[in-house]
């Protein structure tokens, strides 16, 4: 009986050191250091930076799709994760790119995260895939005065979950790019009698 208690003991104990490995094995990501772009007068004219996610992309997971094999099926990777859900992780690095001590405007930029994964063509080679949608909020009333969709893919350098946080980095990257591209010129003669920068003054 003392033979048998001891041994059941010595498995616990052993069940719970192999849980505290498989915790402690978790590899956290974000998205590295973010560095300011330069301000344009429509940057300047926002209030904040507003970002929303679809409800499977609400969690820290970090998801893959293997697009050779399984291509409705979406996965998380085991032992890597987000250290905040994608949604946090954009708006944090959008905010820090683009809204710096000028921006003083009233309106604010919704952004909708439509797909934030790794994406495998084939068991060697993988890719970062970001889709959203974008909207300028006037101050008052809600009225959405531009709106655009961004679809973006960044090459990952290995296919894993490391490769695919540093191409989701440098996908946000891009992504932020473009927004400071298209809010700058939605005042130009392309976008005749918007006046975004008059209407977001504060």
């Amino acid at each position: 009986m003392r033979k048998t208690f001891l041994l059941l003991f010595v498995l616990l104990l052993a069940g719970c050191g192999a849980g505290s490995k498989s915790i402690s094995s978790v590899a956290y990501y974000d998205l590295g250091a973010v560095q300011p772009v330069p301000n344009n007068r429509i940057v300047a004219s926002l209030r904040s930076i507003d970002v929303f996610a679809v409800s499977w992309l609400d969690s820290s997971a970090m998801q893959y799709r293997l697009l050779y094999t399984a291509n409705q099926r979406r996965q998380n990777y085991a032992e890597s994760r987000w250290v905040a859900p994608p949604a946090e992780l954009v708006g944090h690095a959008l905010r820090k790119r683009m809204l710096s001590g000028e921006a003083s405007g009233a309106c604010r930029l919704r952004v909708d995260l439509e797909e934030f994964a790794q994406a495998f063509d084939s068991a060697s080679a993988s890719r970062a895939v970001l889709e959203a949608r974008a909207q300028i909020v006037a101050p008052t009333g809600g009225d959405i005065l531009a709106r655009r969709s961004f679809s973006l893919s960044r090459p990952a350098g290995s296919a894993d979950a490391g490769g695919g946080a540093v191409a989701l980095a440098a996908a946000v990257e891009a992504f932020s790019a473009e927004l400071h591209d298209w809010l700058g010129g939605l005042d130009r003669a392309s976008a005749p009698g918007l006046n975004i920068a008059q209407r977001c003054k504060g």
